[in-house]
Protein backbone atom coordinates (compact mmCIF):
# COMPACT_ATOMS: atom_id res chain seq x y z
CA UNK A 1 0.00 0.00 0.00
CA UNK A 2 2.93 2.22 0.62
CA UNK A 3 4.24 2.13 -3.02
CA UNK A 4 0.49 3.03 -4.20
CA UNK A 5 0.40 6.35 -2.08
CA UNK A 6 3.89 7.21 -3.57
CA UNK A 7 2.19 6.98 -7.13
CA UNK A 8 0.06 10.27 -8.19
CA UNK A 9 -3.69 8.95 -8.67
CA UNK A 10 -3.27 10.28 -12.44
CA UNK A 11 -0.67 7.92 -13.09
CA UNK A 12 -1.68 4.89 -11.32
CA UNK A 13 -4.73 5.11 -13.98
CA UNK A 14 -3.05 5.51 -17.10
CA UNK A 15 -0.85 2.76 -15.47
CA UNK A 16 -3.73 0.28 -15.14
CA UNK A 17 -5.16 1.21 -18.36
CA UNK A 18 -2.54 0.78 -20.41
CA UNK A 19 -1.74 -2.92 -18.62
CA UNK A 20 -5.37 -3.52 -18.87
CA UNK A 21 -4.95 -2.51 -22.82
CA UNK A 22 -1.80 -3.61 -23.60
CA UNK A 23 -2.76 -6.90 -25.18
CA UNK A 24 -4.97 -5.45 -28.01
CA UNK A 25 -2.62 -2.96 -28.65
CA UNK A 26 -0.15 -4.95 -29.47
CA UNK A 27 -2.01 -6.83 -31.29
CA UNK A 28 -3.17 -4.00 -33.57
CA UNK A 29 -1.54 -1.35 -35.43
CA UNK A 30 -0.34 1.60 -33.09
CA UNK A 31 -3.00 3.99 -31.49
CA UNK A 32 -1.69 7.26 -29.59
CA UNK A 33 -4.89 7.45 -27.51
CA UNK A 34 -5.21 9.86 -24.62
CA UNK A 35 -3.96 7.60 -21.93
CA UNK A 36 -0.78 7.19 -23.99
CA UNK A 37 -0.36 10.51 -24.64
CA UNK A 38 -0.97 11.22 -20.67
CA UNK A 39 1.56 8.72 -20.35
CA UNK A 40 4.08 10.13 -22.57
CA UNK A 41 3.63 13.46 -21.31
CA UNK A 42 4.79 12.61 -17.63
CA UNK A 43 7.76 11.01 -18.65
CA UNK A 44 8.45 13.62 -20.78
CA UNK A 45 8.00 15.93 -17.94
CA UNK A 46 10.97 14.35 -16.07
CA UNK A 47 13.40 14.80 -18.77
CA UNK A 48 15.46 18.18 -19.02
CA UNK A 49 14.40 20.87 -20.97
CA UNK A 50 16.40 20.21 -24.24
CA UNK A 51 15.57 16.22 -23.75
CA UNK A 52 11.82 17.47 -23.50
CA UNK A 53 12.04 19.26 -26.97
CA UNK A 54 13.34 16.48 -28.58
CA UNK A 55 11.06 13.41 -27.41
CA UNK A 56 8.04 16.19 -27.68
CA UNK A 57 9.12 16.35 -31.39
CA UNK A 58 9.81 13.30 -31.64
CA UNK A 59 5.76 11.93 -30.41
CA UNK A 60 4.58 15.13 -32.63
CA UNK A 61 6.42 13.35 -35.82
CA UNK A 62 4.84 10.14 -34.85
CA UNK A 63 1.46 11.39 -34.31
CA UNK A 64 1.96 13.00 -37.64
CA UNK A 65 3.22 9.84 -39.50
CA UNK A 66 0.31 7.51 -38.09
CA UNK A 67 -1.86 9.97 -39.52
CA UNK A 68 0.04 9.62 -42.66
CA UNK A 69 0.06 6.10 -42.46
CA UNK A 70 -3.69 6.01 -42.16
CA UNK A 71 -4.38 7.95 -44.97
CA UNK A 72 -2.29 6.73 -47.71
CA UNK A 73 -3.63 3.40 -46.54
CA UNK A 74 -7.00 4.45 -47.49
CA UNK A 75 -5.84 6.12 -50.41
CA UNK A 76 -3.75 2.71 -51.61
CA UNK A 77 -7.27 0.66 -50.66
CA UNK A 78 -9.42 3.15 -53.41
CA UNK A 79 -6.93 2.81 -55.80
CA UNK A 80 -6.42 -0.80 -55.90
CA UNK A 81 -10.05 -1.21 -55.82
CA UNK A 82 -10.68 0.40 -58.72
CA UNK A 83 -7.58 -0.31 -60.90
CA UNK A 84 -9.49 -4.57 -59.99
CA UNK A 85 -12.91 -3.17 -61.08
CA UNK A 86 -11.24 -1.58 -64.47
CA UNK A 87 -9.23 -5.06 -64.94
CA UNK A 88 -12.40 -6.86 -64.93
CA UNK A 89 -14.12 -3.96 -67.14
CA UNK A 90 -10.92 -3.90 -70.13
CA UNK A 91 -10.40 -7.50 -70.14
CA UNK A 92 -14.21 -8.29 -71.03
CA UNK A 93 -13.55 -4.67 -73.52
CA UNK A 94 -10.49 -7.14 -75.12
CA UNK A 95 -12.98 -10.27 -75.61
CA UNK A 96 -15.36 -8.48 -77.01
CA UNK A 97 -12.81 -6.64 -79.49
CA UNK A 98 -15.14 -6.72 -83.21
CA UNK A 99 -16.65 -9.70 -81.80
CA UNK A 100 -19.94 -8.27 -82.85
CA UNK A 101 -18.73 -8.19 -86.80
CA UNK A 102 -17.13 -11.53 -86.55
CA UNK A 103 -20.00 -12.86 -85.41
CA UNK A 104 -22.60 -11.07 -87.99
CA UNK A 105 -20.10 -12.40 -91.03
CA UNK A 106 -20.03 -16.05 -89.39
CA UNK A 107 -23.98 -15.81 -89.40
CA UNK A 108 -23.43 -14.35 -93.16
CA UNK A 109 -21.27 -17.74 -93.99
CA UNK A 110 -23.62 -19.85 -92.60
CA UNK A 111 -26.88 -18.69 -93.85
CA UNK A 112 -25.48 -18.96 -97.56
CA UNK A 113 -24.00 -22.17 -97.21
CA UNK A 114 -27.24 -23.66 -95.92
CA UNK A 115 -28.97 -21.61 -98.81
CA UNK A 116 -26.95 -23.05 -101.15
CA UNK A 117 -26.77 -26.12 -100.20
CA UNK A 118 -30.03 -27.71 -101.67
CA UNK A 119 -28.65 -26.20 -105.36
CA UNK A 120 -25.20 -27.84 -104.22
CA UNK A 121 -26.86 -31.01 -103.50
CA UNK A 122 -29.14 -30.99 -107.17
CA UNK A 123 -25.61 -30.57 -109.12
CA UNK A 124 -24.29 -33.46 -107.44
CA UNK A 125 -27.36 -35.25 -108.23
CA UNK A 126 -27.20 -33.94 -111.86
CA UNK A 127 -23.91 -35.20 -112.04
CA UNK A 128 -24.17 -38.85 -110.73
CA UNK A 129 -26.81 -38.66 -113.26
CA UNK A 130 -24.59 -37.36 -117.02
CA UNK A 131 -21.95 -39.98 -115.59
CA UNK A 132 -25.06 -42.66 -115.62
CA UNK A 133 -26.34 -41.41 -119.25
CA UNK A 134 -22.60 -41.47 -120.58
CA UNK A 135 -22.02 -44.86 -119.25
CA UNK A 136 -25.39 -45.42 -121.01
CA UNK A 137 -24.51 -44.30 -124.35
CA UNK A 138 -27.54 -42.32 -124.52
CA UNK A 139 -27.09 -39.44 -126.65
CA UNK A 140 -30.06 -37.30 -126.37
CA UNK A 141 -30.68 -37.92 -122.68
CA UNK A 142 -26.74 -37.40 -121.96
CA UNK A 143 -27.34 -33.89 -124.27
CA UNK A 144 -30.14 -32.88 -121.89
CA UNK A 145 -28.71 -33.34 -119.23
CA UNK A 146 -25.49 -31.73 -120.10
CA UNK A 147 -27.23 -28.61 -120.54
CA UNK A 148 -28.94 -28.74 -117.53
CA UNK A 149 -25.41 -29.17 -115.71
CA UNK A 150 -24.28 -26.46 -118.11
CA UNK A 151 -26.40 -24.00 -116.75
CA UNK A 152 -26.19 -25.01 -113.32
CA UNK A 153 -22.72 -24.70 -113.13
CA UNK A 154 -23.08 -21.36 -113.71
CA UNK A 155 -25.33 -20.92 -110.97
CA UNK A 156 -23.37 -22.89 -108.14
CA UNK A 157 -20.12 -20.90 -109.51
CA UNK A 158 -22.11 -17.49 -108.43
CA UNK A 159 -23.16 -19.67 -105.50
CA UNK A 160 -19.61 -20.72 -104.29
CA UNK A 161 -17.63 -17.28 -105.05
CA UNK A 162 -20.36 -15.58 -103.32
CA UNK A 163 -19.72 -18.26 -100.02
CA UNK A 164 -15.91 -17.69 -101.28
CA UNK A 165 -16.47 -13.67 -100.64
CA UNK A 166 -18.36 -14.01 -96.99
CA UNK A 167 -15.58 -16.52 -96.44
CA UNK A 168 -12.61 -14.33 -96.84
CA UNK A 169 -14.42 -11.44 -95.12
CA UNK A 170 -14.46 -13.71 -92.13
CA UNK A 171 -11.05 -14.90 -92.22
CA UNK A 172 -9.92 -11.12 -92.43
CA UNK A 173 -12.33 -9.86 -89.33
CA UNK A 174 -10.90 -12.57 -87.57
CA UNK A 175 -7.48 -12.03 -88.51
CA UNK A 176 -7.68 -8.06 -87.22
CA UNK A 177 -9.74 -9.11 -84.40
CA UNK A 178 -6.85 -11.29 -83.08
CA UNK A 179 -4.45 -8.56 -84.01
CA UNK A 180 -6.14 -6.16 -81.96
CA UNK A 181 -6.83 -8.48 -78.97
CA UNK A 182 -3.31 -9.11 -79.30
CA UNK A 183 -1.89 -5.22 -79.27
CA UNK A 184 -4.35 -4.54 -76.48
CA UNK A 185 -2.69 -7.40 -74.62
CA UNK A 186 0.30 -6.11 -74.81
CA UNK A 187 -0.54 -2.55 -74.19
CA UNK A 188 -2.67 -3.93 -70.94
CA UNK A 189 0.65 -6.60 -69.98
CA UNK A 190 2.26 -2.71 -69.20
CA UNK A 191 0.72 -3.42 -65.28
CA UNK A 192 2.42 -6.39 -64.74
CA UNK A 193 6.22 -4.62 -63.89
CA UNK A 194 4.27 -2.14 -61.64
CA UNK A 195 2.13 -4.75 -60.07
CA UNK A 196 5.40 -7.10 -59.33
CA UNK A 197 6.90 -4.21 -57.74
CA UNK A 198 3.78 -3.24 -55.55
CA UNK A 199 4.15 -6.72 -53.74
CA UNK A 200 7.75 -5.91 -53.42
CA UNK A 201 6.83 -2.95 -51.54
CA UNK A 202 4.14 -4.45 -49.59
CA UNK A 203 6.81 -7.09 -48.28
CA UNK A 204 8.89 -4.69 -46.91
CA UNK A 205 5.93 -2.83 -45.54
CA UNK A 206 4.97 -6.09 -43.71
CA UNK A 207 8.48 -6.97 -42.18
CA UNK A 208 8.35 -2.77 -40.75
CA UNK A 209 5.21 -2.99 -39.23
CA UNK A 210 6.33 -6.12 -37.51
CA UNK A 211 9.53 -4.21 -36.09
CA UNK A 212 6.76 -1.22 -35.62
CA UNK A 213 5.05 -3.44 -32.93
CA UNK A 214 8.18 -4.55 -31.38
CA UNK A 215 9.29 -0.66 -31.12
CA UNK A 216 5.58 0.19 -30.23
CA UNK A 217 5.43 -2.64 -27.05
CA UNK A 218 8.87 -0.83 -26.08
CA UNK A 219 7.61 2.50 -26.11
CA UNK A 220 4.52 1.66 -24.00
CA UNK A 221 6.74 -0.04 -21.72
CA UNK A 222 9.28 2.93 -21.09
CA UNK A 223 6.12 5.59 -20.59
CA UNK A 224 4.70 2.86 -18.73
CA UNK A 225 8.33 2.87 -16.68
CA UNK A 226 8.88 6.48 -16.78
CA UNK A 227 12.78 5.42 -19.07
CA UNK A 228 13.63 7.98 -20.62
CA UNK A 229 16.09 6.79 -22.32
CA UNK A 230 13.87 3.94 -23.42
CA UNK A 231 11.42 6.23 -24.39
CA UNK A 232 13.63 7.97 -26.86
CA UNK A 233 15.25 5.11 -28.19
CA UNK A 234 12.19 3.61 -28.74
CA UNK A 235 9.88 6.78 -30.09
CA UNK A 236 12.92 7.56 -32.14
CA UNK A 237 12.51 3.77 -33.69
CA UNK A 238 8.55 4.36 -33.83
CA UNK A 239 9.69 7.25 -36.25
CA UNK A 240 12.16 5.67 -38.35
CA UNK A 241 9.70 2.73 -38.78
CA UNK A 242 6.61 4.69 -40.06
CA UNK A 243 8.94 6.98 -42.36
CA UNK A 244 10.38 4.10 -43.86
CA UNK A 245 6.65 2.63 -44.36
CA UNK A 246 5.25 6.00 -45.74
CA UNK A 247 8.34 5.69 -48.22
CA UNK A 248 6.82 2.63 -49.50
CA UNK A 249 3.98 3.46 -49.13
CA UNK A 250 4.25 6.35 -51.41
CA UNK A 251 5.82 3.77 -53.80
CA UNK A 252 2.58 1.90 -54.28
CA UNK A 253 0.51 5.04 -54.51
CA UNK A 254 2.54 6.01 -57.73
CA UNK A 255 2.63 2.11 -59.02
CA UNK A 256 -1.15 2.33 -58.51
CA UNK A 257 -1.12 5.26 -60.58
CA UNK A 258 1.10 3.75 -62.99
CA UNK A 259 -1.31 0.56 -63.44
CA UNK A 260 -4.43 2.60 -63.63
CA UNK A 261 -2.87 5.11 -66.78
CA UNK A 262 -1.78 1.30 -68.34
CA UNK A 263 -5.70 0.59 -67.96
CA UNK A 264 -6.90 4.01 -69.26
CA UNK A 265 -4.29 3.98 -72.53
CA UNK A 266 -5.78 0.11 -73.23
CA UNK A 267 -9.05 1.43 -73.41
CA UNK A 268 -8.37 4.39 -75.28
CA UNK A 269 -7.08 1.91 -77.66
CA UNK A 270 -9.60 -0.50 -77.86
CA UNK A 271 -11.96 2.22 -77.97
Amino acid sequence: MKIFKSVPLLLLTILLLLSTSSGAIAASTTELTPSVKAAFDLTAATADGPARVKLTSLYNDLSTLKLQYDQREEQIRILHYNNEQSLVGVRQQIKGIDLETVTRLEASVKSSKQRYQPLFDQYSTLNKRISIAKSLKDKTLNTVLRAQGDAMKILVQLARQEISDKQNQLNAAKKKRSQKIAEARKTLSGIESPQITIKSNKSVITSLNKRVSADWTDFKAAIRKQNLTLTTQSLAALVSGYRQIATHKQKIIELEQKVSLVIANTKKQIS
